[in-house]
């Protein structure tokens, strides 16, 4: 995974520090709610297309 190994090569200070720059642009690009808005946009496209709910695409396990 590329987030843990990159957070090997940082300080604790730098990390947090480029998590708060990651939401400064964030909310910059997107606004206030940005995040939670595209995720509502992604679930209303994955309704649409019949694809929310995993359920269906994962296999049942009884045995």
């Amino acid at each position: 995974m590329v987030f843990p190994a990159f957070h090997n090569l940082v300080s604790e200070e730098e990390f947090k520090e480029l998590g708060e720059k990651f939401e400064e642009i964030e909310e910059q690009k997107f606004g206030e709610d940005g995040f939670k808005t595209i995720v509502e946009q992604i679930a209303e496209i994955e309704k649409a297309l019949g694809i929310y709910d995993l359920s269906q695409f994962t296999p049942n396990c009884n045995l």
